[in-house]
């Protein structure tokens, strides 16, 4: 049980502060904490964080009602909904973010770019939240086994920051140049990997029919292991995708390579190899 809890709870929290990280790092490479007093006292964090744990207490204490409805597929079709509203403000970020590392002489577009960051940190917060409240609402209810689940959640929940802090301090350690391709890269592939967590969630809600299996790869690596949940909050990694997802998944990571602030990452990149 203790080591589920480790599990679990590590998934839950890692994608969040992934997200967290990656936000954090492009405001920190392209300066835009210096020239917006919101974003150069992140009060987009703390506002973000806040919305989205009180969320997450709603959206945990209205399972059973949400479970209920849309046929009884209501938790698949609201997460579904939370993926997809993620995935569209990724790809709005990206396009919106500056060609190249200008001081911004709109406002509107450093309050559009501060609302996609909250938006979709608020949103994973209250998805990945929600599943914790679940957690540790059944560990009142478990006696005996509730101090090994506490205690393998409190690892979890460690694990998963301590990995999000270490991203940020690698992506902000590495030269302009490097930190901005690994960021792009990784906003690419949390895009697509909210577009094919969207397409699930709507087979499984049978909105959507179900494709065969584009692979199996479970035999090289599990996903309830540490290191196939780390891959999964990385690059979306899922041991057996459908035609479809996989599909939607390259849909969104294109989406996101074809945008301005991609293409000076690889002009840098082809510029450095020239």
């Amino acid at each position: 049980m203790f080591l589920n809890a480790v599990v679990i709870v590590l998934q839950e929290i890692l994608e969040a502060a992934l997200i967290l990280s990656l936000f954090l790092a492009f405001v920190r490479y392209l300066n835009l904490e210096n020239n917006d007093s919101v974003l150069r006292r992140r009060i987009w964090v703390t506002l973000s964080i806040t919305f989205g744990i009180l969320l997450a207490w709603t959206y945990s204490h209205n399972f059973s009602r949400i479970s209920d409805s849309f046929d009884y597929v209501g938790l698949e079709i609201t997460n579904a909904s939370i993926h997809s509203i993620s995935c569209f403000f990724l790809v709005l970020f990206a396009w919106l973010l500056p060609p190249q590392q200008l001081i911004f002489d709109v406002s509107h577009r450093l309050l559009a770019l501060t609302l996609c960051m909250g938006i979709v940190v608020m949103l994973a917060i209250l998805r990945e939240g929600s599943e914790i409240m679940q957690l540790v609402g059944g560990i009142l209810n478990q006696g005996q086994a509730g101090p090994p689940i506490f205690y393998g959640g409190v690892v979890g929940a460690g694990i998963g920051v301590s990995i999000g802090v270490l991203l940020y301090y690698a992506l902000t350690g590495l030269s302009r140049e490097r930190s901005l391709r690994t960021c792009v890269l990784l906003l690419a592939l949390t895009t697509g990997n909210m577009a094919a967590q969207t397409i699930l969630l709507l087979n499984q809600a049978d909105w959507l029919p179900f494709t065969p299996t584009a692979w199996d790869t479970g035999g090289l690596l599990s996903e309830s292991s540490v290191l196939g949940q780390l891959a999964y909050a990385l690059i979306g990694y899922e041991a057996t995708p459908s035609i479809m997802q996989v599909g939607a998944y390259t849909l969104g990571l294109v989406i996101v390579l074809l945008s301005p602030i991609s293409r000076l990452a690889w002009s840098t990149w082809h510029g450095k190899a020239s």
